[in-house]
């Protein structure tokens, strides 16, 4: 990937296009995943092939937002919003990632902040939840300051080659919107207004597509 305007600046928000992850995102996101940075924030199992990251995207369930942040249309950060169903249709999970190559650069928090606008827009998630290792210094600082709050620390959460690690969970609470739960077209439109609402913020530097 070759981009030097972008590499040279101390930040990539004038390079970032943000957008829905496609079918064709599955290679360039496998990569990223296998990072050694993001290997070592997962939770779960580091996928096998870029069919695995597919196959782990599309059981998600229909009622998801996921993006990815692009360079020349290449992923390097993925950001993924799940709604749960049933009786916590109120609440959604946070997934976030950054290639290794881009830390530090913005890119995390211009993903933070179209996943927040979100779960603002899909009526009824008055609360957003995560899972973060406790070591993961960075990532905790960047949930802090959008709001969220410690609820737990989890000894012996996962392993880590031969030794286990703790995490927390951290929420992220809007008590004012309602109760509401959507349909999948629904969904599909809340996403199409996302995007527009995003797109036309006045201090809004980075670009978004759907």
């Amino acid at each position: 990937m070759s981009m030097p305007d972008c590499m040279n600046s101390n930040t990539l928000s004038n390079c970032i296009l943000l957008r829905r992850r496609e079918t064709r995102d599955a290679e360039a996101l496998f990569a990223m995943f296998n990072q050694p940075r993001c290997q070592r924030a997962m939770v779960i199992e580091p996928f096998g092939s870029a069919d695995e990251v597919q196959a782990w995207c599309d059981s998600r369930g229909p009622n998801t937002f996921d993006i990815v942040a692009t360079i020349d249309d290449t992923p390097v950060g993925f950001a993924g919003l799940y709604s749960c169903p049933g009786s916590q249709n109120h609440s959604g999970w946070l997934s976030l990632f950054v290639h290794d190559a881009f830390h530090g650069r913005g890119i995390g928090t211009t993903m933070m902040r179209a996943i927040i606008a979100a779960s603002e827009l899909l009526a009824g998630l008055t609360r957003l939840q995560l899972i973060v290792f406790c070591d993961n210094g960075p990532a905790i600082s960047l949930y802090r300051n959008f709001g969220f709050k410690f609820e737990g620390r989890h000894e012996c959460f996962a392993r880590r080659g031969d030794a286990f690690v703790p995490a927390f969970t951290m929420a992220r609470l809007t008590a004012t919107l309602p109760a509401k739960a959507l349909d999948t077209e629904q969904m599909r439109e809340t996403i199409r207004e996302l995007l527009s609402h995003l797109e036309h913020r006045p201090q809004r530097r980075e670009l978004i597509s759907g």
